[in-house]
């Protein structure tokens, strides 16, 4: 951090803590103010509505929604590298919130809220330690089809949770989701509210039409304006019977630190626990959203983003948000989309759109008097049918079918525990894990021959010829002790096959490391080898694993004209000392083996020849 900070001037370095300065120039430009202030405008217009209904998804007060979509929203934005991205509450947290606090928060909504709060003050917590630890590449490890998986399931149980607000039904939520339908079902047979269900199916199909015929429009800001006109006008609630949201606070929360109030005492060892098992799950699913969301900023504007800033600036706003009573927020694509395409270029952006949300707390919110609860349900469904994908999956059982079974495990667990969704989770965590660990315990060993483009590639794939008395063996893979003892075998069954076999020399390009485990291996095979009359070489040998045979004393018992740089000397050399008994000369000129069928397609072949 030294050497990068110590040429810098003072402003320089203050820009590294405080991102916003390294934007704050540009302001001076009205160009620039023009496009944030019409992007700020037009992100809070969608933003009022969706932010209640969020909240409202979540479990909470709908004002909570609007609370949190003002200073959290600011200072993510003042803190991020993606100065236009847009932090918001997302739905799949948002459903995860009121599935985490269910259990727990049964009591009061003023219980609900604290607890909330308590969550998101741990999500951001969370958010800290591996921003300061520099741990953001633990995203990496999260696969993508499990996470579509769970993700759709999601969005189903959201769908369902609100079709009873759609028909005003009261269901029991039971201890399972099938028991959940059960009771749907029997509810709808009872009867539903005609009134509340023509509201929440007209406002789903005018979201679809407005999206097919006018996708620039702000749809939700449309039915929010043509909703409370309708109800108001047919009188609604009076005449109807409907749900509407009547008086919502015009006023802002105190500040208050979550563990410091009289509900937070009630608490006990087990459910801070288990708010922290599930501010961990919503970490990881938000976070890989954030950063999903920073890298479309940086494809879309060709700008670098920093996943440690943006783990940075969704903490300070995830605590922000907890000392409130609110709840967490998180990167979102279809705000972060209008930043955008309505040209947004700082964070005032952010800042604009965090203070009409403000004005709207304090002087707007009797507007709102009139909405139907209905409409709330429907902005809901609509929002949460994006989040279904079906090709991510068909494309992952085509490309990988662990990854795909392993996806398809979590989704029938998930459906099983609903809505204790922190089990499912654990599943696909330690699904993931050993699916990993199996995959790098087997990893791919191939014999390689002379290709016509000049390269060694899989003899099996291509079709090609190889030696009796020779063999070139490839590991795509790390040695380590958990595939060692694989790659031993694999080799020594090659040996086996191979009754005329002389030479051996080991293809190591893909290999970036070797643990001692697997030095220890290889010393043992070389030495086996050797007294097997089996001659050992190798080469395209990394410079890491080359500082390690030095480093052990095994470069220099091997280095004998041994370990060459490149795979085509290394034969060279064999080709010239044992030409005369082998035939070797088969791995240095391209020999198409008529007994062998290419397993690749005939046209990725042409692909590669064409490179």
């Amino acid at each position: 951090m030294w050497k990068k900070i110590k040429n810098k001037s003072f402003l320089e370095v203050l820009s590294l803590y405080f991102p916003f300065l390294q934007w704050i120039h540009k302001l001076k430009d009205p160009a620039v103010v023009k496009k944030d202030l019409i992007a700020g405008i037009t992100v809070a217009l969608v933003l009022v509505p969706q932010s209640m209904a969020y909240a409202w998804l979540a479990g909470l007060p709908i004002q909570v929604g609007l609370y949190t979509a003002f200073i959290p929203v600011i200072i993510a934005g003042l803190f991020g590298s993606s100065s236009q991205m847009s932090t918001w509450p997302i739905t799949i947290v948002s459903l995860m919130t009121a599935t985490a606090l269910a259990p727990i928060a049964s009591v009061s909504i003023e219980w609900y809220m604290i607890y909330a709060s308590i969550l998101a003050f741990m999500t951001g917590i969370f958010y800290m330690l591996l921003g300061f630890l520099r741990m953001w590449i633990i995203v990496d490890f999260l696969s993508h089809p499990v996470i579509t998986w769970f993700t759709n399931w999601v969005a189903i149980l959201t769908i369902m949770s609100q079709i009873s607000k759609l028909l005003w039904v009261s269901v029991e939520k039971g201890n399972h989701f099938f028991e959940y339908i059960y009771n749907l079902i029997l509810q709808i047979i009872s009867g539903v509210h005609l009134p509340t269900l023509i509201v929440g199916i007209g406002s789903i199909l005018f979201l679809f039409l407005l999206a097919k015929i006018a996708p620039k429009i702000p749809r939700v800001l449309v039915l929010l304006i043509l909703s409370i006109t309708l109800s108001y006008y047919f009188g609604y609630a009076e005449n109807y019977g409907g749900i509407i949201i009547k008086t919502i606070p015009d006023d802002l929360p105190s500040f208050v630190f979550p563990f410091f109030n009289e509900f937070s005492g009630i608490l006990t060892l087990a459910d801070y626990w288990q708010l922290m098992m599930y501010a961990m799950i919503i970490w990881l699913i938000a976070f890989t959203q954030t950063i999903s969301v920073a890298k479309f900023v940086g494809y879309q504007t060709k700008r670098k983003i920093h996943p440690n800033k943006e783990l940075v600036s969704q903490w300070l706003a995830n605590i922000s948000s907890s000392v409130f009573w609110w709840y967490g927020v998180w990167g979102s694509f279809s705000k972060t989309a209008v930043n955008i395409r309505n040209g947004a270029t700082t964070w005032f952006a952010s800042v604009v759109t965090g203070l009409i949300v403000l004005i709207t707390i304090l002087y707007l919110t009797p507007l709102l008097y009139h909405l139907p609860f209905a409409t709330l349900a429907a902005i809901i469904i609509v929002a949460v049918i994006s989040l279904i994908k079906i090709q991510p999956i068909i494309n992952a059982w085509k490309v990988e079918k662990h990854d795909a079974i392993i996806a398809i495990i979590t989704f029938a667990w998930t459906l099983l525990l609903s809505p204790n969704l922190e089990r499912a989770i654990w599943l696909w965590v330690i699904l993931s894990l050993a699916l990993y660990i199996y995959r790098t315990m087997r990893p791919k060993i191939v014999e390689v021959s002379m290709y016509k483009d000049g390269e060694y590639r899989d003899h099996e794939l291509f079709g090609l010829k190889t030696s009796k008395c020779v063999s070139i063996v490839r590991v795509d893979w790390d040695l380590y002790f958990a595939n060692a003892g694989y790659f031993e075998d694999q080799v020594l069954e090659l040996v086996t096959e191979k009754t005329k076999l002389k030479v051996i020399v080991f293809d190591f390009e893909w290999m970036n490391n070797i643990d001692s485990s697997g030095l220890r291996m290889l010393e043992n095979l070389v030495e086996r080898l050797q007294k097997m009359n089996i001659k050992v070489y190798m080469a395209d040998v990394r410079v890491r694993v080359t500082e390690k045979f030095h480093l052990t004393g095994f470069l220099e018992k091997f280095w004998d004209k041994k370990i060459f740089i490149k795979t085509e000397e290394a034969v060279k050399y064999v080709v010239k000392k044992y030409g005369k008994s082998t035939d070797a000369k088969n791995l240095i000129e391209y020999k198409k083996d008529k007994k062998k069928k290419p397993i690749l397609h005939k046209k990725i072949i042409k692909q590669i020849d064409k490179l």
